[in-house]
């Protein structure tokens, strides 16, 4: 079972997050997903449980939409290990459509075909440290702009890499909601990113936190 650090006055337990989220007209929940190092799957359900977001928005399914059941079936009809993109295969995606669908939630993905990668050698591949800054900045507009979309329309939950929910963030600066819930994973083993390929739950947390015009609360 995961640990959670409520850092929002007035709320305990995840299971209220919607009702403050309602009675402050937030429009947006941001989650930092960790791709596969750790099951979020039951906080995440947790959460769009308690809030009821209008729109699921994923950055693993990059600029496909599913709006309905029909385009869901069509989706997870694919054999697992068939490509979705350079990025991904289908049954990695599969688990958070299924979720999204247990909520009959339309899911927008809020990132760029391939995410600027041209074959599957990418990781592999030595990135200049210009040339990464320069795809992680026509990634993190393309999503803060999906989210914008987005909440100018409904409640969204947003599901995006926890590399791209960090302090000095493009999205996070780009974004038009002055409130919103951020929801991050805090890990007790520091070495957090391509080092380890599982976590222990007893090494995990997560953290909920209301900022305000970007500064936590």
């Amino acid at each position: 079972m995961y640990k959670l650090k409520i850092k929002i006055k007035g709320l305990k337990r995840i299971n209220n997050l919607g009702d403050f989220i309602r009675a402050h007209k937030i429009n947006l929940v941001l989650f930092g997903e960790y791709h596969g190092f750790i099951n979020q799957i039951q906080i995440q359900k947790e959460i769009i449980k308690s809030v009821k977001p209008d729109f699921f928005l994923y950055e693993m399914l990059e600029e496909k939409k599913i709006l309905n059941d029909k385009d869901a079936k069509k989706f997870l009809d694919n054999p697992n290990d068939k490509d979705f993109s350079v990025i991904s295969t289908y049954g990695e995606l599969k688990p958070i459509i299924k979720l999204a669908r247990i909520f009959n939630l339309p899911v927008i993905g809020c990132d760029i075909k391939n995410m600027s990668c041209k074959d599957k050698n990418w990781m592999k591949k030595k990135f200049s440290l210009e040339k990464e800054k320069i795809i992680t900045k026509k990634r993190e507009l393309r999503q803060s702009k999906v989210i914008n979309e987005y909440t100018s329309k409904g409640l969204v939950f947003a599901l995006i890499g926890d590399y791209h929910t960090r302090r000095n963030s493009l999205v996070l600066s780009k974004l038009k909601e002055k409130r919103f819930i951020l929801v991050r994973p805090s890990f007790k083993w520091t070495e957090r990113f391509n080092h380890k390929k599982k976590f222990d739950n007893s090494e995990v947390s997560y953290i909920v936190k209301l900022i305000r015009n970007n500064v936590t609360e």
